[in-house]
């Protein structure tokens, strides 16, 4: 059976990545003392550099998620369309230019 995944806390990651900041240790051998994956450090301090400390906040975690369901479900509605184009016979202007009388 495979292993449960671990979560971590915001304040967990925000103090891990300020640990590998202050520290003049390498990154793996920071990420080895607590526990954790290089990549996922790593990852970690690549969030907060980019997006600041409020990438972990619950609120940031959900509106990630709410953009994810929104992008799936603009490109399915971009499909939809798509398909109802071809299945009525609309074609683009510059396709009907091209087909002659």
């Amino acid at each position: 059976m495979g292993e449960k995944r671990r979560q971590f806390d915001k304040d967990y990651k925000l103090s891990a990545v300020r640990l590998l900041e202050s520290s003049d240790k390498p990154l793996e051998l920071v990420a080895r003392g607590l526990g954790i994956s290089g990549s996922m450090l790593r990852r970690w301090r690549v969030q907060v550099g980019l997006n600041g400390p409020d990438y972990f906040s619950e609120s940031g975690r959900q509106n990630r998620s709410e953009i994810l369901r929104l992008r799936r479900e603009n490109k399915d509605l971009k499909r939809q369309v798509e398909i109802l184009k071809k299945t009525l016979g609309f074609q683009s202007p510059a396709r009907r230019r091209n087909i002659g009388p």
